[in-house]
């Protein structure tokens, strides 16, 4: 058993020898005789040396010198090798490496471009919708009359929701400003067009409050009443009329 262990131990500082290219060929001691063609690993304050016929042990504290002849590392022996190259081939190993750094910086280009693709399409929106937000806003701001007597009737009527005739001029121009939404695309027709249920958007009802939209404090109040009814929106009274007209036309029938 301890005749395979000592082999082992032989064999792997065999190994780490070779691996470490650490060669001592020549240790010249302090009494005058010289060791020729060893190979040493230094263990602290002794040296473990081989050669061809034994290994064994010497104490720093005898060695004058140690003359290392071994071969060269691999960096070294690259080096030289590339060195003795003709000139044509050294020309050609520098043009392909400035190839490769041209194809490795055309790459990393396309990826830059790539990632930034990525990111304006999953950003533009973002900045889409603070655009649109702020022209709602905008137009919060600067809204005339007739404007503010359509966004009163949510008031009036105290609902979220109204049907509104959107072929009219003033309805259709606050959908396309973003300050009326409407919540589906069918509806039924009467006298002022095409109605359909509207809301008031989210970016723009944060920014309408009542004084803002000359709603009185107090709608109980009969002179505020009758200020509200004969402010209210075009298309109200078109409908009214509309609706009279027939109902008298129907009496008339009858």
């Amino acid at each position: 058993m301890k005749k395979y262990f000592f082999i082992s131990c032989v064999f792997l500082r065999l190994l780490i020898v070779s691996a470490t290219f650490a060669h001592a060929d020549m240790i010249i001691m302090k009494n005058g005789q010289v060791i020729k063609d060893v190979t040493i690993i230094e263990e602290g304050d002794t040296l473990y040396c081989e050669n061809e016929d034994q290994s064994f042990y010497i104490n720093k504290n005898t060695v004058e010198n140690i003359i290392r002849t071994g071969p060269e590392t691999f960096p070294e022996k690259a080096r030289d090798f590339i060195t003795s190259l003709p000139q044509k081939i050294r020309l050609f190993v520098k043009d392909y490496f400035a190839f490769a750094a041209t194809v490795i910086g055309i790459l990393m280009l396309l990826l830059a471009l790539i990632v930034f693709k990525t990111l304006w399409i999953n950003i533009s929106p973002v900045f889409r919708e603070g655009a649109r937000r702020r022209d709602v806003i905008k137009a919060v701001r600067q809204m005339d009359a007739d404007e503010k007597s359509v966004l009163r009737e949510f008031y009036i009527q105290q609902a979220n929701t109204l049907e509104m005739p959107v072929e009219d001029i003033v309805v259709s121009g606050m959908i396309k400003k973003g300050i009326l939404q409407t919540t589906r695309d069918k509806g039924q027709y009467s006298a002022g067009g095409l109605l359909l249920p509207v809301i008031i958007s989210p970016a723009a009802k944060k920014h309408i409050k009542p004084r803002k939209i000359s709603m009185p404090a107090n709608i109980d109040d009969p002179k505020a009443r009758e200020d509200l009814a004969k402010s209210r929106p075009q298309y109200m009274y078109e409908m009214a009329g509309f609706y009279k007209s027939l109902e008298k036309s129907n009496s008339d029938r009858l």
